[in-house]
């Protein structure tokens, strides 16, 4: 069992925040301030990411899926709702479609529940291709800025530091897994609590239509586009994406 590292910050209900790819847990750090006074706010590091150890290679999304289900058992969470960001929505998926009775709510942050086209399958074996090459931090540091509407945004150095000490092994294990996950819009037709899109209309990675025709397919959704957004909503607006999630979950 890979043992994971959290923080528990708040009090409330539970509110299980999953970060993005490459990051780790401290890419919520300010953003806890605006969900703790109404949540119990639990974070964690992804296996191989910050200070959880990694799962044994290759490794699929499931399997990381698996390690938090361990580690919500093992804390004794028997409900929660989950905010996925990115690759964290990825993993959120996952988990609901294996134990959905445990999800109060889900939140897909940035993220999809459509597996990766063909031209994305390339671009991620493009990736590892690079990392194999180049390191992780080569493609870290030209990776982070696209991922902001402004490319001046004062957010960048730090999310650049929190990606930079992602190890290649981490990087490329990840993007072999996020290439091969599987299709999950099934798991949202199932899923019978609400579901929240948080989107960016400048997103070139999550097209505003790809969110409205998967949205179609749950039992309970709100969609909240964000206008001068692109990837990360928690930086680029803080407290409107903090204030839908409250609004949502109460």
């Amino acid at each position: 069992m890979t043992s994971i590292s959290f923080r528990v910050r708040g009090k409330g209900k539970a509110l299980l925040l999953i970060h993005g790819f490459p990051f780790h847990q401290a890419i919520w750090e300010e953003y806890v301030e605006f969900l703790s006074k109404n949540f119990l706010v639990i974070t964690v590091d992804l296996p191989g990411f910050g200070k959880s150890p990694s799962l044994p290679e290759p490794f699929t999304l499931a399997e990381v899926a698996d390690a938090l289900l361990v580690f919500l058992k093992s804390k004794e969470i028997d409900q929660v709702a989950v905010v996925g960001h990115s690759l964290g929505g990825y993993v959120a998926l996952s988990m609901v479609e294996k134990k959905s009775e445990l999800f109060s709510g889900l939140v897909l942050f940035h993220s999809t529940a459509y597996a990766d086209s063909p031209e994305k399958k390339d671009s991620r074996t493009k990736v590892v291709e690079f990392v194999k090459k180049n390191g992780a931090e080569a493609f870290t540091t030209s990776f982070i800025p696209p991922l902001f509407a402004n490319q001046n945004h004062p957010a960048i150095d730090k999310v650049k530091n929190i990606a930079g000490e992602s190890s290649s092994e981490t990087v490329i294990g990840y993007t072999l897994a996020m290439r091969n996950r599987p299709d999950q819009i099934k798991t949202l037709e199932r899923f019978k609590n609400p579901t929240l899109f948080l989107a960016g209309k400048k997103d070139p990675g999550i097209p505003v239509d790809s969110v409205l025709k998967q949205a179609s397919h749950c039992q309970n959704h709100r969609i909240h586009l964000l206008e001068s957004a692109a990837h990360m909503g928690m930086f680029e607006f803080p407290e409107e994406t903090a204030a839908q999630i409250k609004d949502f979950l109460a």
